[in-house]
Order: C-alpha cells, then sequence, then structure tokens
C-alpha cells in the first residue's frame, strides 16, 4: 500500500519585489547566505536536472514538484552541464560541528546558467532541495527564478521534532502523511507518533485482537466547548501494520525518522478494558475499565506483574520490526500511584524487591521494560516522570515539566529532548481568536514569539554536557484537535519558529528578521493548502471550517 495523497507543495511563490533588497524568506534561517554577482537562474520549460554520485529518484522528486506546482517541466538529464541544476554527492564537502550535523549539512550556489546543491550525503542534498524550492520566486515577466546567492547550511541539533497524538482524536493515514510532508519543507526530521491512549488503542497487534477490536472504541467523546459532557457519539479508528509501513516509508523517503510511542504504565485504560488481566485487579471492588470517554490523567495503571511483561514483550515483537529508527517512547508519564497503594499484589513486589515506595515501583517496572527494548536493539526514551524513583543511566528523557529534571539528567549522563510546557506545546492557546468553541484549547498561552526565544541548553549546563542535548520538539496533543484543519491551525506558524530554533545558530537567529521572512512564507503555506493561524488569530483558510466534525468510526 502507498500513501495516496499527493506530495504537497513545497514551492514558496514570492513576489520578486517582496525580496528585493532583503534577505529571502528561508526558515529555517541558513547559517550563512551570501549574494554573488550574476543574473538569477531562470527555471525554463526543459531546463535540465542532474544527479551525481545519488539515487535520481531526488531528480525525479524535484522535476514533479515544479510541473505540479510551477507548470515548468524540468527535463532529467544524464550528466551535468553548465546550464541547468545539479544535485551532487561530495564525500569532501566541508561541515563544522559533529559527524551527525555533516551528514545532513549542504551548500547551494545560484547564479548565471546553473544551480549547484552539494552534500556528502542523500539526506543533505534533501534539505538542500527544500532551500532551493523555497528561494524561487516570480521574475517580472511572470516565470520563475532563483536568485544569485551562495548558502552554506548545517543544523544545530540532532533531533529536530514534533509529536502528534492520534490516541485522543484518530488521524488517517492520508492526513498523517500530509502532516509529515509539512515537516519535511521545514527540515524536522522527527516525528513522534502517540499511538496509545486512555481513551485509544490506535496500532494492530496480531495475537491481541481486543486491543483493537475493543481498546480503538470509546462510547462517546467529550462534547467540543462543554468538555464536560458527552456528545453521545460513538468514536474509534486504528492502523493496520499496512498502515504503519505506509506511514513510516512516507516520513523516510523524507529523511524523517518516526518515533513510536506506547504508554506504560499509566494512559493505559484501553488496553485494560481489552485485557483485564493486565489491571490491577486484586484491589477489592475493581472493576474492569472501559476505553475513557473524558481527558485528564486516569487512576488505571498496568499491574506489575510477569503477565503485563510477556504481553509487553509480545507487543514489542510484532510492532518493533514496523519501525526502524533505533528509539521507543514509553511515555512514563502520570501514572498515578493510588492503585499500586491498594494492591497487595503491587506491595508484594515492593518487599520482594526491595522497593521503598511507589515511584520506585515504577522504577523498577520502566528498566524492565528497558530491558525489553535492549534485547530487541531498542533504545528507551520517557517522558520526565521516568526520574521518579530513579533514572536508568541508559534512558533518554523527554523534559517537559520543568528544566530542574533536564539539569539533573544531564549531570547524570544522560541525553535529553527538551520538550518544555513553556516553549513547545502547541495545543496552549496562542493568542486572539474568533470566539466559538470550536477554537477552543486545553488552557495556557503560548504566542509565537515565546516559541522563537526559546533555548533548548539549559542555563548554567557545563560545556561536556551539552551535546547530551539532542534537540527538541513541538507536542500537539489532540485533546481539542479534533480534525486536520484545527491541527494546522495549532501547529503553524509556531512550528515554523521552532524549526529555526531546532535548526539555526542562535547567531543567525534574530526576531525582526525571522517576522520578515515568516510574512513571505505565507504564499507556501497558502498553496500547500495549510489552515494556518494568521496574525489577527483567524484561520487562513475559513473555507476549511474549523467546525469539521471527528472522523466517522471506521467499520470495526
Amino acid at each position: 500500500m502507498r500513501c495516496t495523497v499527493p506530495l504537497i507543495p513545497l514551492i514558496a511563490v514570492l513576489a520578486a519585489e517582496a525580496i528585493q533588497g532583503s534577505e529571502p524568506a528561508l526558515i529555517p534561517q541558513p547559517l550563512a547566505v551570501t549574494p554573488v554577482t550574476g543574473s538569477p537562474v531562470a527555471l525554463v520549460e526543459g531546463l535540465p536536472v542532474a544527479v551525481i554520485g545519488a539515487d535520481a529518484a531526488l531528480a525525479d522528486d524535484l522535476c514533479a514538484r515544479c510541473a505540479a506546482e510551477l507548470h515548468v517541466h524540468l527535463a532529467r538529464a544524464p550528466s551535468a552541464s553548465d546550464s541547468g541544476i545539479v544535485l551532487r554527492i561530495d564525500p569532501a564537502l566541508q561541515a563544522s560541528g559533529a559527524a551527525w550535523a555533516a551528514e545532513e549539512a549542504y551548500a547551494l550556489t545560484s547564479g548565471g546558467r546553473q544551480i549547484t546543491i552539494s552534500a556528502r550525503t542523500p539526506h543533505g542534498l534533501f534539505n538542500g532541495m527544500q532551500t532551493l524550492l523555497q528561494l524561487i520566486v516570480r521574475d517580472t515577466a511572470g516565470g520563475f527564478q532563483v536568485p544569485a546567492l551562495e548558502v552554506r547550511d548545517a543544523p544545530r541539533f540532532h533531533w529536530r521534532g514534533l509529536m502528534l497524538d492520534c490516541g485522543r482524536h484518530f488521524f488517517t493515514v492520508a492526513e498523517v502523511c500530509r502532516f509529515i510532508d509539512q515537516m519535511a519543507s521545514y527540515k524536522f526530521n522527527t516525528f513522534h507518533w502517540h499511538l496509545t491512549e486512555d481513551q485509544g488503542w490506535r496500532i494492530e497487534v496480531p495475537g491481541y485482537p481486543k486491543l483493537t477490536s475493543v481498546g480503538a472504541w470509546r462510547a462517546e467523546s467529550p462534547r467540543m466547548g462543554e468538555a464536560g459532557k458527552g456528545d453521545g457519539v460513538p468514536y474509534g479508528g486504528f492502523y493496520t501494520q499496512e498502515d504503519i509501513r505506509t506511514v513510516v516509508q512516507h516520513a523516510s523517503a523524507r529523511f524523517i525518522t518516526v518515533i513510536p510511542e506506547l504508554e506504560m504504565p499509566g494512559h493505559s485504560s484501553a488496553a485494560i478494558a481489552s485485557y483485564p488481566e493486565l489491571g490491577n485487579f486484586d484491589i477489592p471492588g475493581w472493576t474492569t475499565p472501559v476505553v475513557a470517554t473524558r481527558f485528564g490523567v486516569n487512576r488505571h495503571t498496568l499491574a506489575p506483574r510477569e503477565e503485563t511483561f510477556h504481553m509487553i514483550a509480545a507487543v514489542f515483537d510484532a510492532v518493533l520490526p514496523l519501525f526502524p529508527g533505533a528509539y521507543v517512547h514509553i511515555g512514563g508519564d502520570e501514572s498515578p500511584i493510588t492503585e499500586w497503594h491498594a494492591s497487595p499484589f503491587a506491595q508484594q513486589v515492593m518487599q520482594e524487591h526491595h522497593l521503598a515506595d511507589e515511584h520506585q515501583l515504577q522504577s523498577w517496572f520502566i528498566q524492565r521494560v528497558e530491558q525489553l527494548l535492549t534485547q530487541r536493539g531498542k533504545r528507551l526514551i520517557g517522558w520526565d516522570e521516568i526520574q521518579e524513583g530513579g533514572l536508568s543511566p541508559t534512558a533518554t528523557m523527554m523534559v517537559w515539566r520543568n528544566w530542574k529534571w533536564a539539569t539533573a539528567a544531564l549531570a547524570h549522563g544522560n541525553d535529553v529532548v527538551m520538550s518544555p510546557t513553556t516553549h513547545t506545546y502547541f495545543d496552549y492557546s496562542q493568542g486572539p481568536h474568533p470566539d466559538s468553541p470550536l477554537f477552543q484549547t486545553i488552557g495556557g498561552n503560548l504566542p509565537l514569539e515565546k516559541v522563537y526565544t526559546f533555548e533548548p541548553i539549559p542555563e548554567g549546563t557545563a560545556s561536556e554536557r551539552i551535546m547530551q542535548v539532542l534537540g527538541c520538539q513541538g507536542q500537539l496533543w489532540s485533546e481539542y484537535i479534533w480534525s486536520m484543519p484545527k491541527l494546522e491551525y495549532m501547529a503553524w506558524p509556531r512550528a515554523c519558529a521552532l524549526a529555526e530554533v531546532a535548526w539555526s545558530a542562535p547567531a543567525a537567529r534574530a526576531w525582526p528578521s525571522f517576522t520578515q521572512r515568516l510574512a513571505g512564507q505565507a504564499p507556501l503555506l497558502e498553496r500547500m493548502g495549510i489552515d494556518y493561524r494568521t496574525n489577527d488569530g483567524s484561520p487562513a483558510l475559513p473555507e476549511r471550517s474549523l467546525a469539521l466534525t471527528p472522523h466517522a468510526p471506521a467499520s470495526r
């Protein structure tokens, strides 16, 4: 199966006068952009595109996009000439920074009759293509051209991610692929896919059919604008293994790694509703939970039984081969200890393993899960609660609550990904918006400018610890994100700001420059058909109503 959504347009068609006398409207800002003497390169019909040392698919992709978006048909060429576009693998390309940064670095030169993109790897060429596609402008005759300039570029951080929660609200394969396309155009390289929640289990697991026949469906959802009331409409959906392969392949073609999140030991009501033996059923008066129909922290947690770990291992065996990336996210957040405190079996486990409290029991549980991942060649990453009761020395922490946990983890020798609520929670409000329940959010306020001020390296971090900060990530929790237009409204343009935080050197970043370049990105966002938030808070494409209802349940 292939993702049926077409490649979204990545060409920013700007009015030529919008960039004359100013810097090109590029996001994220490259390390260096230098005007050169010479005339712009005209994108004329039949302009040859050659690839040297790399897969021809990159050139085919560039030709296809130009034909679709500019109606200019470029021609694949077997070799380079003195005119046209050349995509060249150059192992000797100089790039500062870590080895991984050199893998994504590129150089672009444009002027006269030729555009050349050079990189050490296909990934670097792909990054350079995104810059090229943003550089294309209209000339005075209505055609298209690329200014005469040189670009030298490499990323600052290795982990440049966005997270999409498909547990609370389900997004189709086509919608997920569309979102990945949008990420690629701004050089994100990590898609964190939140697949299991109290409100729905979203991934098929052969051998455990109830996880989707029961766990993927809830009786109703909170009503838009009145979260305390139910809407009375059954809701659900899940991804087959073939669906997962489609998304992973789609992302891989855009050099984006998909990181699955399978929540444990908390946020597991849907799993326990499917298989009650996973729960703390020895608590007096315990009853099997249902798939949650309201949002918030749920008291149900997985029981620390060998049967639980056996099932986790079986789930890992079934689904981890679908994800070639190194990391698996196990959640670990917001796991109430009340059930373990009341469970005679959980208390017995604590006594047998000399655990002082339920927090240490959670640490023991997480480390058991990490052993299962290590045996399968994967690395564990979890939210910052995984340090409660003791942090495994080999775990990677995603810091969301308090920067002090980042400081502690770095001192402990752990890698971190910075994802704090203060700067990266794109489910938070973002300032003025139309007076409608359709624009309801979970709360908070995170305006665009605050995202742009984000500095992922915690203040006071020792120089020898800086490389342990892998990067940063934006979060799109979907309690109040029930449709693709709402997702786009909440993500963009805040994700543009985060893209620059994650990619660009601090010295290259400045808010006045960013706002000018962001204005130049509006045509790109519009050509993508993205319903982004405009400066006054209204959606850019009001005809794509945010009133779109959640997807109707698919067949069970």
